[in-house]
């Protein structure tokens, strides 16, 4: 059982992406086929396509997340250490979990509308429900996935080794004794001065 939820935890994002990244591939790949091969068009195949589309869109919110990738600018954030990097990150993803728990509710709301109104897509009759409620999905994904990296970089910042799954040269000893210590800071400052030298 620990085995399946710690690959779930790594891989649960990747998993889901490749099946709807393949499944897309499959379905537009038989349309293909039919309109030119059979000169038939077949009715569903864009809508589908469509809607998995929007589902891998919001999933892969929660894989940045998971894997802290984002466009963002560092060259202020690279001049200090990992542990005030790791304090100003805490900062970062507390705002960034507070305004996804704000979107929370909202996500919700448009979810349960779907399932009140009883609308289906025209072409497939999926219940919209299905579609909807990937931003509510996605937002409770990457509230849990921020809140990890939120533990990771706390505890960077107070000097304790942690695994950094989003960060594997991290996970050296050599890593935690440069960025846990001020010998350790110390050390690398001087190593770097020598290779400058």
């Amino acid at each position: 059982m620990r085995k399946a939820i710690r690959w779930l935890d790594a891989n649960l994002e990747e998993f889901i992406l490749v099946l709807l990244l393949v499944a897309m591939t499959v379905i537009m790949g038989i349309q293909v086929f039919c309109r030119y091969a059979l000169s038939m068009s077949l009715t569903w195949s864009e809508e589908l396509t469509r809607y998995l589309f929007i589902w891998c869109g919001f999933i892969s919110v929660s894989y940045c997340s998971k894997k802290c990738l984002s466009i963002k600018i560092e060259q202020f954030v690279a001049v200090f250490s990992r542990r005030v990097k790791a304090a100003i990150k805490v900062v970062n993803h507390t705002c960034e979990l507070i305004f996804f728990l704000f979107l929370l509710p909202a996500a919700y709301s448009y979810m349960m509308s779907a399932v009140y109104s009883g609308q289906v897509s025209p072409a497939c009759s999926i219940p919209m429900y299905y579609v909807q409620a990937a931003p509510f999905v996605s937002f409770v994904l990457v509230s849990f996935r921020i809140l990890q990296r939120w533990v990771i970089e706390f505890q960077v910042a107070r000097g304790k080794p942690v695994y950094d799954p989003a960060h594997p040269e991290h996970n050296t000893p050599e890593s935690f004794i440069e960025a846990n210590t001020e010998a350790g800071d110390e050390n690398h400052h001087k190593h770097t001065d020598k290779e400058d030298g």
